[in-house]
């Protein structure tokens, strides 16, 4: 299968970041290259959160040892998540020309976290324009959330149409939004091309694990990688997903399912 290299944050306990993507990438024997941005005990909502920034100057280094091996060539994806400083969004930029350059049909998929409602942003201001201005229009497929495509975007966000217009005013080729009202108590995940736009949808809950979505980039860039057409990757992504979040239950931590055996049935994937 594919290599896909990887660029998010690291925690000890849960499923967020790389814990939440890995799962998701190998589940279809993707070889996957994990590139820690930041080390952590736990995502932040915790009382005790400890751990700190992976150095820039560390993550080149380590850039250079994957290519002196000859480890980019091969690669098919660069996925970004979570980017702590402008500095990080600096060197992921760089870094995945510089893969491109080794591999020249390798895609960029950008998870922008930036934040989420109604908190809002969760990383400083010039983080999110870095990754707004420097990523966003290097990337083929961009994954927000409702939040994080309004902010990119200034649009506001209420229902399933607004979300299309915001996803075709991004720089990118494919925009896959999450968490896009459709609805009383229902929520769209939204897959927006040039031509075409469809949705899948789920009930709203009052609570769900975190990692949600960095696990659904994950399944997504899984099945496209594999060679399957992007609607129907829309189709079982979020199929996995609801099945993550049921076998979650009440917990914070979200249950990766990449290791069952039996695949949930596709969900039904409706025109935008």
């Amino acid at each position: 299968m594919a290599r896909i290299i990887v660029l998010s944050s690291f925690v000890a306990r849960g499923h967020v970041g790389l814990r939440a993507l890995v799962p998701a990438l190998e589940r279809l024997g993707h070889e996957v290259v994990a590139i820690p941005t930041v080390i952590l005990s736990s995502h932040a909502a915790f009382p005790h959160v400890a751990g700190s920034e992976v150095a820039t100057g560390v993550l080149e280094d380590v850039a250079g040892a994957l290519d002196a091996n000859g480890w980019l060539a091969a690669t098919q994806a660069i996925v970004t998540g979570y980017l702590p400083t402008a500095a990080h969004v600096h060197f992921a930029a760089a870094f995945a020309d510089h893969v491109r350059q080794r591999a020249p049909g390798a895609q960029l998929v950008c998870d922008p976290v930036l934040g989420d409602g109604p908190k809002g942003l969760y990383v400083a201001p010039e983080t999110a324009a870095a990754i707004r201005s420097q990523l966003i229009p290097r990337a083929s497929l961009a994954t927000p959330n409702r939040f994080e495509l309004a902010w990119l975007t200034g649009h506001r966000i209420a229902k399933v149409p607004d979300a299309v217009a915001a996803a075709r005013a991004l720089p990118c080729e494919t925009v896959l939004a999450t968490s896009i009202p459709h609805g009383a108590g229902r929520l769209a995940t939204l897959l927006v091309t040039p031509e075409t736009a469809g949705f899948t949808l789920a009930t709203a809950q009052p609570k769900v694990p975190s990692g949600t979505g960095d696990y659904l980039t994950g399944l997504f860039v899984a099945e496209t990688t594999a060679g399957r057409p992007a609607k129907d990757a829309l189709a079982m992504a979020s199929a996995f997903l609801q099945r993550a979040i049921a076998e979650s239950g009440p917990s914070d931590d979200l249950c990766v399912v990449g290791a069952y055996e039996v695949p949930p049935a596709p969900l039904t994937v409706t025109a935008a």
